[in-house]
């Protein structure tokens, strides 16, 4: 299975609560060049899975109206493990491991924030955990993995918004 994990855009800083600020047209458009990069990876997305925040929201809505229609995926989800921080709903390593199991796919974005998508990708590959890629997961980026239950999982590298 691969499994990229998609911080959310740029995010409108006051005026709003947390759990309901929206994306910057800035960070809509880097969501638009994360969703051509993601494209052009040849990767076939099945499925998007979003944290409930707004930003997240909307930058998984974004990844799905602007992947081409040979993507299988045809809806957004959302998931309140994913916004870990923000609402009170946490996944174990075994919880999300059973969870990606069950989702029985090939392909997977799960569209989130820090420090949570951080977590995430310690779990898939523990090698990780100590190295220089973790130190921070820029916004309109993902991290891309390969994984599969029983078996060792690893790190493929990082989309970027590129025009």
């Amino acid at each position: 299975m691969n499994v990229l994990l998609v911080r959310h855009g740029a995010a409108a800083d006051g005026g709003f609560p947390e759990v309901l600020r929206p994306l910057t047209p800035e960070g809509r458009k880097s969501v638009k060049r994360l969703a051509r990069s993601i494209d052009k990876s040849g990767i076939r997305i099945d499925a998007i899975v979003s944290s409930p925040l707004t930003r997240a929201v909307q930058t998984a809505e974004i990844l799905l109206a602007k992947l081409p229609k040979h993507h299988p995926v045809r809806q957004v989800e959302c998931l309140p493990e994913l916004a870990g921080d923000f609402i009170s709903a946490k996944f174990s390593r075994a919880a999300f491991f059973g969870w990606l199991a069950e989702t029985n796919i090939s392909s997977l974005i799960l569209v989130g924030h820090e420090p949570t998508l951080l977590t995430l990708a310690s779990w898939i590959d523990p090698t990780l955990e100590h190295s220089d890629e973790l130190h921070g997961l820029a916004k309109s980026t993902a991290l891309s993995f390969s994984w599969a239950p029983e078996m060792s999982s690893r790190y493929e590298g990082r989309f970027f918004p590129r025009p």
